[in-house]
């Protein structure tokens, strides 16, 4: 038994990114080369659509402080969905064998661990919980470790972008990310509540999965017994509070998410408020609001990415 409690506070002693980054080291090459597919598909989705955008709003108002021919502007927006081709050819070539190759590889391991352990303290929880553990626990490890190059390149998108916007409105830019701001309040203030809600999902999900391994197992016992509408209302009951616990929980980050996609509705109204005013004094421009509300979808979107990891 001190074998088995020792055993899962190690376990549980591990930090996430250790895990994380041996996932990393263990396929080195498919995840470098989602970490470019990335990098390709945000900056060509991301970043170079509003750039194009303001060219061309300035070029047909005549406001364009580099002259940019309507030419030019087609071949840019031409090499923006190269790129993002090229991009999602990288994911699936990377993508699909790093998900295989590590899921199997931490199912073999875990298998291992467990074959190896005396018999009479194999499992440090339920058969159910260990079912949790090789079907749903196992996809989210390779998951993280491609969400980090989501996370890596959203970053550096974000601070391209609020450069370029700083570089244009400084007083619009900072009124402009002031609800991001708040949606970043918002998700730590929430992040204990959301982990008590999934761990409680998984909790009820593990006791089904137990239910019915132990009933499969002692099929023979329960009709000697007559105890099926026994087993059956118990059976009831556990997926109603499964159900109820999964409710809750998706309810819940559905809200958070919701909450982080629409701050970019908020920020565009600040820019439709300033902008109007900076239009009429001559120092912004139709390709500049372009540009703003563009550039503000890809903050959202990694808000809601962290929002969403966050949750995960």
């Amino acid at each position: 038994m001190g074998d088995a409690r020792r055993a899962k506070e190690k376990i549980e002693a591990l930090p996430a990114w250790r895990a994380i980054l041996a996932v990393i080291r263990f396929r080195p090459w498919y995840w470098t080369v989602d970490l470019f597919s990335v990098l390709a598909v945000r900056t060509f989705w991301q970043v170079a659509p509003g750039l194009v955008m303001r060219a061309f709003f300035d070029l047909i108002t005549g406001e364009a402080q580099v002259r940019m021919g309507i030419w030019a502007i087609i071949a840019l927006i031409i090499a923006t969905d190269l790129g993002r081709l090229f991009g999602s050819l990288g994911f699936a070539y990377a993508d699909p064998p790093l998900f295989v190759h590590v899921s199997t590889w931490l199912r073999r391991n875990l298998l291992r661990h467990i074959l190896n352990r005396p018999g009479a303290s194999a499992l440090p929880d339920s058969p159910g919980e260990a079912v949790s553990r090789f079907r749903g626990d196992v996809i989210e490890i390779p998951g993280f470790a491609i969400w980090i190059n989501d996370m890596i390149v959203g970053v550096l998108v974000v601070v391209f972008t609020v450069v370029t916007m700083l570089g244009i409105s400084l007083p619009v830019t900072v009124l402009a990310l002031g609800p991001f701001v708040a949606v970043g309040f918002i998700s730590n203030a929430t992040t204990k509540r959301c982990d008590e809600y999934r761990r409680s999902s998984r909790r009820a999900a593990g006791r089904v999965t137990g239910f019915l391994g132990e009933f499969f197992g002692a099929v023979q016992a329960v009709k000697v017994a007559t105890a099926e509408r026994g087993v059956g209302d118990h059976f009831d009951r556990l997926n109603e509070e499964r159900r109820k616990a999964a409710l809750r929980d998706r309810l819940f980050n559905e809200i958070r998410y919701s909450v982080f996609r629409n701050a970019v509705n908020l920020s565009t109204g600040v820019v439709l408020i300033l902008a109007g005013q900076a239009m009429r004094e001559g120092t912004f421009t139709i390709g500049d609001f372009a540009l703003f509300v563009y550039f503000l979808q890809s903050i959202s979107e990694l808000t809601g990415m962290v929002g969403y990891l966050t949750a995960r």
